[in-house]
């Protein structure tokens, strides 16, 4: 029996079960404590049912699922970026109020000319403008749970340590450490790997020219936290204990 038809018995058996009690009580017609409880019941069971018939959702969409279907389009921005002569690492950067992300042709960050077509021409570094993967994240959590990213470096790892522990729940254990010029960020039992697997197998420089949404929702935060030009630099992967070390470089 799956989750929905073991919900859809129990809503009915409470259900039952409450029709039943409040039968007994207007048939006894007692008006003492006795039939005033088996009211209660009843009420509370009809309650429970009609809850439990209305309001259950089932499990959430499994892990797997949510880590696959986010790496075929990754990949397929990767490849078109690669198909264009770009080489460089995925560079956000904050931009009236929101982050944009620019992948270079090498590794120098090209200037943001004043339009905002996807391509940027030789004469400001070449290169093109994206939406960042972590985007829709980043603005959704700020919208839905009052993100704040603080405009500190260590805040920027507290706030990354909170959303991804406490409010995504993404991996057993977090760490957000600064070091050296940039962030590090370790996932241990990340619940989205098969994702990262997926990715890493098409190739591992997908990770860093592009991003997963998880890995750049982090880069934005930093971005946006400190407004400084934040650089995916490098994402390591454990098979074994299906974590992810993702170092960030902050630029001045």
């Amino acid at each position: 029996m799956n989750d929905r038809a073991a919900a859809t018995l129990g809503g009915g058996v409470l259900l039952g079960a409450a029709v039943l009690l409040l039968l007994v009580a207007a048939l006894t017609g007692r008006g003492d404590m006795t039939s005033a409880t088996l009211v209660l019941v009843g009420f509370g069971s009809f309650i429970a049912g009609v809850l439990l018939l209305t309001q259950y959702r089932g499990d959430p969409v499994a892990p797997w699922v949510a880590g696959l279907a986010a790496a075929g389009p990754v990949i397929d921005l990767a490849r078109c970026c690669a198909d264009l002569g770009l080489r460089g690492d995925a560079h956000l950067v904050p931009v009236e109020g929101t982050v944009v992300q620019v992948v270079p042709v090498g590794e120098d960050s090209p200037g943001l000319p004043a339009d905002d077509y996807t391509f940027i021409d030789e004469k400001h570094g070449g290169g093109v403008r994206l939406v960042p993967t972590g985007l829709p994240l980043y603005d959704d959590l700020v919208n839905r749970n009052g993100l704040a990213v603080p405009g500190t470096v260590d805040g920027v790892c507290t706030a990354i340590r909170e959303v991804a522990a406490d409010v995504l729940g993404i991996a057993e254990r977090v760490e957000a450490v600064p070091e050296g010029d940039g962030i590090v960020v370790v996932l241990e039992g990340y619940r989205f790997y098969d994702g990262c697997r997926a990715i890493r197998a098409a190739s591992p420089k997908i990770c860093t020219m592009v991003g997963c949404p998880v890995c750049n929702l982090f880069a934005v935060m930093a971005a946006a936290g400190l407004g400084r030009t934040v650089v995916l630099e490098h994402v390591a992967a454990g098979e074994r204990d299906r974590s992810v070390r993702l170092v960030l470089r902050l630029l001045s």
